[in-house]
């Protein structure tokens, strides 16, 4: 053909010797430069290797150069190329089957092994061939054949080769220097994935030659996201004890930033334009951080304060990724099916809503974070009946009055949120993503949030009094002072006239101890009783007991005695409360308690006769609750004074084996001695209800 383009070509046929030579050189030309550039097998026994370029081949090219006949040549050359590209795909199905049966063997090393040589075949085929195009002393040629064998090469493998490949560069991966994969600890923390270039080998030397890298730069990114993710896992699942983050990304920067570098050894403008992706590295670093963190997040919350390192690394992933919808949803998940359930102990939750508050706060300093997970938690509550009493509890026995964040502010009356301070001087505008009903203004203290969870705070200092008053009737030799420092440290929160009546409540002891030591001035009394101001205190269950004649004489002559120091006054016991120290003298034992009056009148009952009946207890001390008469006797079966028997309950004047011992029926509840906030709210709703009805 080029022969036949060089005739057509010459504006003027000569038979003269002189163009008859021109004939002649031009076809040896043609005939050395085809020899020269033909594509052989290098599986042939005929193959000798790399050709040595001559004299003559050299000249040849500078002929074809000179007369213009390269380019018909070169595209011969490429035709030649297209032709013969069977032997190179003979080579990729032999390499391709080898490759499928090490796979399914799943031996990794003889994958890698196998996938090297193979690319080490395809890098020789490439060389054989594409060295004699250098005869041409063109790098554009050099680049076209380049590109054509690249199509044609990629183009025959088949849809198995990226697998393959994936598991050679997941391979080359895991085999990086132990100073690469898990270098020493960095000393400071980290903010993104460190630049630490190190050299480190590619897994073959042809994957740039053979343009592997950028045809298949999706499974290269997939092998090092897989990493990273493999890395965090492994950081992560070391605990919450200590920062995560800063160690994964020493790991990602050293290994996998390292590695992926190596693939585009020597290709400058590669290098630069990989700084990005490692960006885009830390970003996937941390969303990978933050899912696994915000899967923990329940428990992290539980574990508050030992997590705290846990959450200082998800305040940054949180930062990073900027999904804190997300969080919200699976932290609102978690409480649900592991909090906001009847299993659930009030005292649980209101225990993890505290510390789900401090841990939001770090994690979100505004609270829009807090004020969209504690909805749900704040509605639980409040459809408790228990709620009160266990925030009542929680404030004045807990550790809640020394919150770190406490502003020392007065409560306010009302937990309005729709109400807005616009004279604040440091107001500030809510967070884009917060809700409407959210205010930035509102006090973010323990105790406060508690005290929100209602919309007024009387039903909480109801239920302090309450509790004040079961606390000082349980007090013992008027010793008040861990009560009156409480009340002082929550003076400070509910104010002073708040919690008047617990002044009232806690001058009652004061002169209770006043006015029992005058009275024993005068008479030598067992009796240290409580006198309270009956309008300020909470409502006291009555009682219609009867105290047997003992105590009833004991009770009398104290109450003499103090008509005698207040005759404007008189006293009404409540007979059911206090303690009695009680010594019981048996005929091989004595026993010394601590008892309540209705165990101690069971037992002085006792002196009368030897067996009694829970029915004749009952009526004999005057009480209809036999439960309470119940309960007063298994407190002294279990100190092995009486018995039950089929006829009634026998006293046990000489121990029996295994009375002390033995197995008793379970305690009946008996009814709290003063009413609690619900209580009170339910007999006033029936009392309105009769005066509604008409019934009085």
């Amino acid at each position: 053909m080029a022969l036949v383009a060089a005739f057509e070509s010459w504006d003027a046929p000569t038979t003269s010797q002189r163009g008859a030579r021109q004939y002649e050189l031009l076809a040896e030309a043609l005939g050395v430069a085809q020899e020269w550039l033909y594509p052989r097998d290098i599986g042939s026994a005929s193959y000798s290797g790399k050709p040595n370029e001559t004299a003559e081949v050299t000249g040849a090219f500078e002929h074809l150069k000179q007369t213009g006949r390269t380019r018909e040549v070169f595209d011969e050359f490429l035709d030649a190329v297209n032709a013969r590209f069977f032997l190179v795909r003979r080579d990729i199905s032999r390499y391709i089957n080898a490759l499928h049966e090490t796979t399914v063997l799943a031996r990794l090393p003889l994958v890698e092994g196998t996938m090297a040589e193979f690319l080490d075949r395809l890098a020789a085929w490439q060389r054989a061939w594409g060295v004699p195009v250098r005869a041409f002393n063109d790098s554009k040629l050099i680049i076209q054949f380049t590109n054509l064998f690249s199509t044609l090469l990629h183009s025959s493998l088949p849809p198995s080769f990226p697998g393959h490949f994936e598991s050679f560069l997941r391979s080359s991966l895991s085999r990086l220097p132990s100073h690469l994969s898990d270098p020493p600890p960095h000393p400071n923390l980290l903010q993104t994935v460190p630049m630490n270039y190190q050299r480190v080998t590619p897994p073959s030397p042809h994957l740039g030659r053979l343009a592997m890298v950028p045809r298949y730069s999706a499974t290269l990114s997939k092998v090092a996201y897989e990493e990273i993710e493999r890395i965090v896992k492994d950081e992560a699942g070391k605990g919450w004890d200590g920062r995560r983050v800063t160690r994964a990304r020493q790991r990602v920067g050293d290994g996998v930033a390292n590695w992926l570098s190596g693939m585009f050894e020597g290709n400058d403008s590669a290098q630069n334009a990989l700084r990005p992706m490692f960006s885009r590295f830390d970003y996937y670093l941390c969303k990978c951080f933050f899912d696994i963190r915000t899967d923990e997040l329940f428990d992290i919350i539980v574990d508050y304060p030992d997590s705290m390192a846990a959450l200082e690394d998800l305040k940054e992933c949180l930062f990073k990724v900027d999904q804190r919808s997300v969080l919200v949803d699976k932290l609102k998940a978690a409480n649900v099916k592991r909090l906001l359930h009847p299993g659930a102990e009030t005292k649980d939750v209101i225990t993890q809503y505290i510390s789900t508050i401090r841990c939001l706060r770090i994690l979100d300093p505004p609270g829009v974070l807090l004020h969209k997970v504690a909805e749900p938690i704040r509605k639980h509550l409040r459809d408790r009946p228990d709620t009160i009493r266990c925030i009542v509890a929680a404030l004045v026995e807990g550790d809640e009055l020394s919150d770190e964040n406490e502003s020392a502010g007065l409560i306010a009356q009302s937990n309005d949120e729709t109400v807005e301070s616009f004279l604040d001087p440091k107001w500030e505008p809510e967070p884009v993503d917060a809700a409407p009903e959210f205010r930035s203004g509102k006090a973010s203290d323990i105790i406060s949030t508690l005290v929100s969870i209602y919309e007024s705070r009387d039903v909480i200092i109801k239920e302090l009094q309450v509790l004040l008053a079961t606390r000082l009737l349980a007090v013992k030799d008027y010793d008040a002072v861990k009560e009156i420092r409480t009340i002082e440290l929550l003076k400070l929160r509910f104010g002073e006239n708040a919690l008047q009546v617990c002044d009232v409540m806690l001058k009652d002891m004061a002169d209770s101890k006043r006015i029992d030591d005058h009275v024993h001035g005068d008479i030598d009394s067992a009796v240290h009783p409580l006198i309270i101001s009956r309008m300020f205190w909470p409502t006291i269950q009555p009682t219609s007991m009867r105290l047997p004649p003992k105590l009833e004489k004991v009770q009398r002559e104290y109450e003499l005695a103090f008509h005698q120091f207040k005759p404007d006054k008189r006293l009404r016991w409540y007979q059911h409360l206090g303690t009695a120290e009680v010594k019981l003298e048996l005929s091989d034992r004595v026993i010394q308690v601590e008892a309540t009056p209705i165990q101690a009148a069971v037992s002085e009952l006792y002196e009368s006769q030897d067996r009694w009946t829970v029915e004749a207890l009952a009526g004999k001390l005057g009480i209809g609750d036999r439960g309470a008469v119940r309960n007063a006797l298994l407190f002294w079966a279990g100190l092995g004074v009486v018995k039950e028997e089929k006829e009634g309950w026998r006293l046990l004047e000489i121990a029996e084996e295994g009375a002390v011992n033995q197995s008793l029926p379970a305690f009946v509840e008996e009814i709290p001695a003063i009413r609690s906030v619900d209580e009170s709210r339910t007999e006033q709703v029936r009392v309105h209800w009769n005066y509604v009805k008409g019934e009085h």
